[in-house]
């Protein structure tokens, strides 16, 4: 019994120092965190602040104690494979048929959905005035305002979310601020309908990231530049027949690689998509944006006019589909459409495009 018990004592020591080792050591380095968070710092210690660097180092020590990365990948792995569930339940919903979802910890997406989260009238008219209003400061410099709503994959393809978080009946968010901005002359493309329409014959969205493929991403493109040749007939559409379509195997994107398991969960469709020589455009410049980290782009194209873009990540994957059709353009991560940027950049038409679920970042653009 001394025995046993001595080494039951090694044993348990052992266990209390591994996380302590291991922060020292490394000895977990293979296993990375891929949540998408932002990992904290070890606090700094001023007196007589004591209660607040307690409260700091104990959240750092919560987030980055030693065999952490590799406790979460075994228990992702056991959550999802074995349990069907989400291991990040807030961040990544497990949706049908392979496909999974944003989760609540994103502005209340899946609430938004669900009718959880309604966007009243009183605040999608306020958003419809304060558009109105941009709109007719840009009309005085000659300038033409377009803002383009990328839905949410849970719109497109809410046949795949889960029985217990399908959408309500009734409009929704987006549908209540279209109403309300129908009432002015402000340019608004909704475009839920096309990429519902198009998914009956491509994948538009991956099955396992946050935004729309390439071939959503095209067909956006296409809408988009299509409602802005209603006001300038002689500029050309985008056509399908100007690019090179290729169908692949694909990888694993944002939402399965928070969980771990991007080498096991991959999209069964991938495009590739190539534009012929007419219809390329040539990156110019990178520009650092400090505001929101990441930097703006700058194309030159065989098109006519000058783009400014002004959008989200899903915007990202538009600028080699939209410069090509213009003679100059400059894509900028932002929320906000800066005064001082418009001056500086003098375009022809600006471009606000905003995902779906954070419509409601429109009232102080």
């Amino acid at each position: 019994m001394n025995a046993r018990f001595k080494l039951l004592c090694f044993v348990f020591a052992g266990l209390l120092l591994l996380p302590t080792l291991d922060q020292l050591l490394g000895l977990s380095s293979r296993f990375s965190s891929t949540e998408n968070r932002a990992i904290s710092g070890i606090p700094p210690l001023n007196f007589p602040h004591v209660r607040s660097f307690v409260r700091q180092f104990d959240r750092y020590y919560k987030e980055n104690f030693g065999w952490r990365n590799a406790l979460f990948y075994g228990y992702s792995r056991w959550k999802l494979n074995l349990l069907g569930q989400s291991p990040l339940p807030e961040k990544v919903v497990v949706g049908k048929n392979g496909w999974f979802f944003l989760g609540n910890s994103y502005n209340r997406v899946v609430d938004q959905h669900r009718g959880l989260q309604p966007l009243s009238p009183d605040s999608a008219r306020y958003i419809a005035s304060h558009l109105a209003q941009r709109q007719q400061e840009l009309a005085r410099q000659g300038i033409r305002l377009y803002v383009l709503i990328a839905p949410d994959s849970h719109s497109i393809y809410p046949e795949n979310l889960p029985d217990h978080l399908q959408p309500a009946p009734g409009p929704t968010r987006l549908d209540v601020l279209r109403e309300a901005v129908s009432a002015t002359s402000v340019p608004f493309i909704d475009i839920r309908d096309t990429l519902r329409a198009e998914k009956r014959r491509h994948v538009v969205y991956y099955q396992t990231d946050t935004h729309w493929n390439d071939y959503g991403t095209l067909i956006g493109s296409a809408a988009l530049l299509n409602r802005i040749r209603q006001d300038q007939p002689t500029r050309p559409p985008i056509l399908l027949s100007d690019f090179r379509i290729e169908k692949q195997r694909g990888g694993g994107g944002d939402l399965v690689t928070m969980m771990t398991v991007q080498n096991e969960r991959k999209d069964e469709v991938f495009y590739y998509i190539q534009p012929n020589a007419n219809r390329v455009a040539r990156q110019t410049a990178t520009v650092p944006n400090p505001a929101s980290g990441f930097p703006s782009t700058r194309f030159t194209g065989p098109g006519v006019g000058r783009l400014l873009f002004i959008g989200d990540s899903f915007s990202h994957s538009m600028m080699p589909f939209m410069a090509a059709y213009f003679q100059e353009s400059f894509f900028v991560r932002d929320k906000k459409l800066d005064t001082s940027l418009v001056s500086a950049e003098r375009p022809d038409i600006v471009v606000v495009e905003v995902v779906e679920r954070n419509i409601s970042n429109l009232a102080t653009l």
